[in-house]
């Protein structure tokens, strides 16, 4: 049949392997954004690294005066995590929530009128802020343990 039309001059296609190719396109560009989060999540941890770090650094008066106060090393490293914690978990809940809100608007736009399922990657989802967050525990490390190496003898020697 297609033979027979292209004499004619009429350009004929099968349209499931036009829709496929469609599809292809819009997930490589879904990939792409995909991709660009990730480099967003990376340097987001990097960022809460550099900034745990300075923290220490500036609130080292602060730290010793816990010490001082009778905190352990384990109590001050307890609630280094929580608070690093609690900062990168909301954030990373946060981007969570858009992230849906942005794919929900995304299929009620393109592919709700053509009967296409809304499908979420709950378990990508999940997985993105457990291992998140275990890199920013990685990341912010090294300013930790540095935090519960000091002081209260050093520490209230600085404010001085």
């Amino acid at each position: 049949l297609a033979q027979d039309l292209s004499r004619q001059g009429v350009n004929s296609s099968v349209i499931e392997e036009d829709i496929l190719l469609i599809l292809g396109l819009v997930f490589a560009i879904l990939s792409i954004f995909q991709s660009y989060l990730a480099l967003g999540l990376v340097v987001g941890i990097a960022g809460i690294g550099v900034v745990t770090y300075r923290s220490v650094s500036e609130r080292s008066g602060q730290i010793g005066m816990m010490r001082a106060l009778g905190f352990r090393r384990r109590m001050v490293m307890l609630s280094m995590i929580l608070e690093i914690s609690w900062v990168a978990v909301l954030g990373m809940l946060n981007g969570a929530l858009v992230a849906l809100a942005f794919h929900s608007a995304i299929h009620d736009s393109f592919w709700k009128e053509q009967g296409v399922e809304l499908i979420l990657p709950w378990a990508t989802m999940i997985w993105l802020i457990i291992g998140g967050w275990i890199l920013v525990l990685i990341a912010t490390f090294i300013p930790v343990s540095r935090a519960t190496k000091i002081t209260p003898a050093e520490a209230l020697s600085s404010l001085g």
